[in-house]
């Protein structure tokens, strides 16, 4: 595991049971807020924050597809780490066709220089995505859906794009809630189905992910445009950037062949429409989404002893079982 022990950088060192409990949930430990008001501490300002993000990543996706939606270009700037993270140093930044130096002005050529210089002794995971705050020179938040909430809402008088709300006042006790289960059942999902130490573990995960895909599929018979109304909300970009890799990483890679994506079409349609909201398609990067994936350590075949659970068609007829 790569992880920072009291402010060090250790590129391939056994986790502590503390960390190692906590495998594969991409939760931050930085969660300060930026409001409009500045009464959390951070003011929403034009040029003062910047995100670190990695295009392979699904949580980090999150982040920029909200980014996107809601015009932030000129408010809040970007750079983006290389999808190559099991090197020695982890996420890096540099001018390559894969990646952008630090745009922020911090000189950082590796992430884990932002986790150091935001707390000197800081113990933990290095992930993104990462919202810094130029003017305290130190993370903000590293939590994807709280990064997301903020700039769903805070630039709007400066600037954001008032018109998109993708947390609504009168859904947001829904969108909590499918927030919670696409997190658990999907957006982690997908990782408890790679990362099952056994076969038990496997057919839970897998149990978990499909029970929920099949759900979904069902619950969209009524030709809804989006999951909870007919505009985009959070839970919509959530559910977007695993579906968005399902068939090309998930599935084959990640032992999840019971299905795939175009075996759900009320599913894959619902992903067409996102994608075809302004600016999104531009936010998904094949590119960095293969390279990570398919050129990094999840390639690995890590585990024997696992069975795939075998695809739900019958080849012999074309039809499901």
């Amino acid at each position: 595991m790569k992880l920072m022990i009291q402010g060090v950088w250790r590129g391939d060192t056994d986790p502590t049971p503390e960390l190692d409990a906590q495998r594969m949930i991409h939760a931050g430990r930085f969660r300060d807020q930026i409001t409009a008001d500045g009464r959390s501490g951070f003011v929403a300002e034009r040029d003062r924050y910047h995100l670190y993000v990695s295009p392979a990543c699904p949580f980090s996706h999150r982040v920029t597809i909200v980014h996107a939606l809601k015009r932030l270009d000129s408010l809040v700037g970007v750079s983006v780490v290389h999808p190559i993270w099991n090197t020695p140093d982890g996420w890096v930044l540099g001018d390559t066709a894969l990646s952008t130096p630090d745009r922020a002005g911090n000189g950082f050529a590796c992430l884990h220089e932002a986790y150091r210089a935001s707390q000197v002794d800081y113990t933990g995971k290095v992930i993104v995505p990462v919202l810094w705050d130029r003017k305290s020179r130190r993370i903000v938040n590293n939590e994807s859906l709280e990064i997301a909430g903020m700039l769903n809402r805070a630039f709007d008088g400066i600037g954001g794009d008032a018109q998109v709300d993708l947390y609504p006042a009168v859904l947001q006790p829904q969108i909590d809630a499918l927030n919670s289960r696409i997190t658990r059942s999907l957006a982690n999902g997908v990782y408890a189905v790679a990362s099952a130490r056994d076969q038990a573990e496997y057919d839970d995960a897998i149990g978990e992910l499909f029970g929920f895909l099949d759900e979904w599929e069902a619950r969209l018979v009524d030709d809804r445009r989006f999951l909870l109304s007919d505009r985009p909300t959070l839970p919509d970009v959530l559910i977007f950037t695993p579906l968005v890799r399902f068939d090309a990483v998930y599935n084959p890679l990640f032992r999840a062949i019971r299905k795939r994506l175009v075996d759900y079409p009320r599913l894959a349609a619902l992903v067409r429409r996102l994608h075809d909201l302004p600016a999104v398609a531009s936010t998904v990067r094949f590119d960095h989404i293969l390279t990570h994936y398919y050129d990094g350590d999840w390639a690995v075949a890590r585990r024997r002893g696992i069975v795939p659970q075998r695809p739900d068609i019958d080849w012999r007829t074309g039809s499901k079982e």
